[in-house]
């Protein structure tokens, strides 16, 4: 059912990648690897970094932050984990990819000694495939009714996220120089080595745990685990990847047809529907953020003067993740989407936000005491038309209206994009500094800053393990 998309992945070369999609791609590059650098703050990065620091190796591969080559399995693991730890990594709908082909894809290039358009090339065709299997998939919600009277539910079981493994391994076998059979075999092996579908319980706990949503180490590793198996002689079963219990259907809670999945390769590129984060907190919430901005920026409206914040949008506002009311870690503040609005005044979008200080700052406790969600059901028939009517694989636009009441009076403002969307880009100024904010305290600004430009110039690279040794030489200088 895949066998196009996978073999347009392993033989699409140079002058098929569009300019603008190749700009994109090594942006998305950069952007992941400031959110893996910020990461190590936190104990969903701390842990697997020190797993992979213990693991020393003179022929392993490069980890952000790390001065020294580490075992690839366990470097896959601390890549992912990094990426993820912020929840401030690119989104491309209907989830989260870089976290879990970004690592592979490096690992490889950097053992196979390739160029930084090689990687480049190989990153693309990762999240493209990804976005096009998840995209293909039965979402997370679930839409019924008439377009007149449209109803909303969740699957209570749906892994989406996991759909990474697939671009990871096809990146990986790519980077290789292998071939449908070994892409096949290798993809059979990850079949079976992927994790558990636990998404959908995500979604209805109160207290997020590091794993979140799916952990993106853990994919990344079983990527890396199935392709170096595959490539040593073992076995897998391609067809569990289909079937009434084959992985992919487990994925998405019921089968379909995924040969759709191929249709346009080339002509539509799904990666451009990338958004690059401007907060780093669950993209839900980013509309409404915006709009907390602009109402700070247009009132000058100190933060003690606020009485109520209310935020209208989409039902998932409701799900118990995401209106978690107590918050005390790191990642409780990620989808508590009330925080992001308290935390807004007081400090810069980034690692600063879910940091101790922060966490126990009386001012943010207090205005996150006055910020509310609500479920807006006129957004569900928009939600209709875009899933239903118009057959979209992820939400596009999400209406959202924010009121605020303040010591001068109300404040209402509406929106259904975010800036960071396709058609809001966020400029490269910006993008520039959100990854010196994620490197702050351990690479000195304008360092950070040539690094990030070093970056968005990755086809430019003649040596992926040269790129490598300065990353570990300037995590040696912070140390």
């Amino acid at each position: 059912m895949l066998e196009p998309l996978v073999n347009w992945a392993l033989s699409v070369q140079g002058k098929d990648f569009p300019p603008d999609v190749r700009r994109l791609g090594s942006r998305i590059f950069a952007d992941s690897l400031g959110c893996a650098w910020g990461g190590a703050l936190l104990s969903k990065g701390k842990a697997p970094l020190r797993l992979a620091s213990g693991r020393p190796r003179r022929d392993g591969v490069t980890v952000p932050g790390l001065a020294h080559r580490v075992d690839p399995w366990y470097g896959s693991l601390a890549w992912g984990e990094l990426i993820n730890a912020l929840e401030f990594d690119a989104d491309l709908t209907p989830c989260h990819v870089s976290p879990y082909v970004v690592p592979t894809a490096w690992i490889s290039a950097e053992e196979q000694r390739a160029s930084g358009r090689e990687l480049l090339e190989a990153l693309l065709v990762a999240h493209e495939v990804t976005a096009r299997i998840a995209g293909e998939l039965p979402g997370l919600r679930v839409l019924h009714g008439s377009s007149r009277r449209p109803r909303y539910s969740f699957r209570h079981r749906w892994g989406g996220y996991l759909a990474g493994i697939i671009g990871s391994v096809v990146a990986d076998v790519r980077l290789r120089g292998g071939g449908l059979a070994e892409a096949k075999n290798a993809l059979g092996v990850a079949a079976t080595l992927c994790p558990a579908p636990l998404s959908s319980r995500f979604f209805l706990t109160t207290r997020p745990v590091d794993a979140k949503y799916g952990p993106a180490g853990a994919v990344s590793l079983a990527a890396r685990v199935a392709t170096d198996l595959s490539f040593s002689g073992y076995r897998g079963d391609y067809s569990a990847l289909f079937g009434e219990n084959g992985l992919l259907p487990i994925l998405g809670s019921g089968e379909k047809d995924l040969s759709a999945a191929a249709r346009d390769l080339g002509r539509r590129w799904r990666v451009r529907d990338s958004v690059l984060k401007r907060y780093p907190t669950g993209g839900v919430g980013h509309v409404g953020l915006d709009l907390f901005r602009r109402f700070l920026s247009e009132t000058g409206t100190p933060p003690e003067e606020i009485r109520e914040v209310h935020l209208y949008s989409d039902p998932i506002v409701e799900v118990p993740v995401l209106s978690n009311p107590e918050v005390t870690t790191a990642v409780d503040a990620q989808f508590s989407l009330p925080w992001g609005f308290a935390a807004l005044p007081f400090y810069p979008p980034g690692p600063a936000w879910q940091s101790a200080v922060a966490l126990h700052d009386p001012r943010v406790r207090k205005l996150y005491g006055k910020v509310r969600m609500h479920a807006d059901r006129s957004v569900v028939h928009s939600l209709y038309r875009q899933l239903v009517q118009e057959g979209r694989p992820y939400v596009h636009r999400r209406p959202t209206r924010l009121v605020v009441r303040s010591l001068h009076g109300r404040w209402e403002g509406t929106d259904d994009e975010a800036d960071g969307y396709p058609d809001r880009p966020l400029p490269d100024r910006e993008l520039e500094e959100k990854f010196q904010r994620n490197l702050e305290g351990r690479i000195a600004p304008r360092e950070a800053g040539r690094l990030f430009r070093r970056l968005c110039s990755l086809e430019k690279e003649r040596s992926v393990p040269v790129l490598g040794r300065h990353l570990r030489g300037l995590a040696e200088e912070r140390a």
